[in-house]
């Protein structure tokens, strides 16, 4: 386990204190599912340090278990700039605001070991004097980028990219990664654009390519494009705002089930498992977004992609869920899945009409005007909608 930034006393005292610290990457955990409590989740953080040795980023937690912040290893322990990480400093703020503990810019400064710009800028330039190519001197390239960004030398980003195209090996993808974010440190959009639209040809089975470009797309404001790019790694968002194909199965009880029964509804076809920790987290919104709804035409489908029947039924008996689900057994092999395309779990929000709103996949709800939407928002102006083709 790495040692984290966080050295001085009154910082980990803060810590020990009144949040539980847990230095690793959450996944999928039962006893957070469960809602471990109190003195509880002391014991679950060491349960995690243990098991995710190898992990390296940080959630912190209250007590209670309730999640105050997120920091991604990136921004907490690359050995080049962590002591200039641009997430420290607001997450100790956070800290010590939701504690009532103060703690001195000093002792803040102290303890992310801040360093001068050009100091830091000097000691990079000068490992990559000698040897500008070498394979573990590669990363530097983008921290020199940000730093001359920071001490107002943007010009140099330039130069930097002019070196690092030099030394490049054209064939190795990482090193296309690291271009384009040098190009984009420039604020050189449409190169980082014209970049990708290469590596879409010369890596077409990347499915993280047509992602970057939708991406580029949408802060270029080109919305149209971005969703054509998203369609080609998701098609369920080629059907936004248009019906969406009937099914026809049976739910949990034996009893039939289709589409097309729910027409006139709002409905949320919610495609989802036990073992998900972000769906268990979530199901308990959906539950309240149902009950404020339900007598406004909204309803909800769940497709479960679990596996065990039976810990399914004992989470919707103990959790209450008072809406249909359908169950296979066959997780992302489920008949369903398979007939939509759903290679995880995710969310369609089908209006009325049986047309497609919006459809929610990795935690991100998008509608035909691309971006995130709230998914509240959408159910309560839907459901003000009149039925339509009952």
């Amino acid at each position: 386990m790495r040692a984290g930034p966080l050295s001085s006393p009154k910082i980990i005292n803060l810590l020990n204190t009144h949040f539980v610290n847990v230095w690793v990457l959450l996944r999928d955990v039962p006893e957070l599912q469960a809602g471990a409590k109190g003195a509880n989740a002391a014991a679950l953080a060491t349960k995690l340090r243990q098991h995710y040795a190898s992990a390296v980023d940080i959630l912190t937690l209250t007590p209670n278990l309730e999640v105050i912040e997120h920091l991604s290893s990136w921004n907490l322990y690359h050995p080049y700039y962590s002591h200039r990480s641009e997430g420290m400093p607001r997450y100790l703020e956070l800290l010590r605001s939701s504690a009532g503990v103060e703690v001195t810019a000093q002792e803040l400064s102290e303890d992310l070991n801040e360093t001068p710009h050009e100091k830091s800028i000097a000691d990079l330039e000068a490992k990559l004097q000698g040897q500008p190519d070498h394979e573990s001197l590669l990363d530097i390239y983008p921290m020199l980028a940000r730093l001359y960004i920071e001490s107002g030398r943007e010009k140099d980003v330039d130069q930097l990219i002019d070196r690092f195209k030099v030394i490049m090996n054209p064939e190795n993808f990482q090193d296309h990664l690291t271009l384009s974010y040098l190009l984009k440190k420039a604020n050189r959009d449409e190169d980082v654009l014209q970049l990708f639209k290469k590596l879409e040809v010369q890596y077409p089975e990347n499915r993280s390519i047509p992602r970057r470009i939708a991406m580029i797309h949408e802060e270029l404001g080109n919305t149209e494009l971005a969703m054509e790019y998203l369609s080609k790694i998701k098609p369920p968002l080629a059907l936004l705002g248009k019906p969406v194909p009937d099914f026809s199965a049976t739910d949990l009880d034996g009893k039939p089930i289709s589409l097309q029964q729910y027409r006139g509804k709002v409905v949320l076809l919610d495609f989802w498992a036990v073992w998900n920790s972000f769906c268990i987290g979530d199901i308990l919104n959906v539950k309240r977004i149902y009950n404020t709804y339900k007598d406004q035409g909204f309803d909800v489908i769940g497709v479960s992609l679990d596996t065990d029947e039976a810990k399914l039924r004992n989470f919707l008996k103990e959790n209450n869920i008072p809406w249909r689900q359908i169950y296979s057994g066959r997780e992302k092999q489920c008949p369903l899945a398979q007939q939509y395309d759903v290679k995880s779990p995710a969310r369609w929000l089908i209006g009325r009409d049986g047309t497609l709103i919006a459809h929610e996949a990795n935690h991100k709800l998008i509608t035909r005007e691309g971006g995130a939407a709230d998914l509240e928002q959408l159910v309560a102006e839907a459901v003000a909608d009149k039925p339509k083709n009952r």
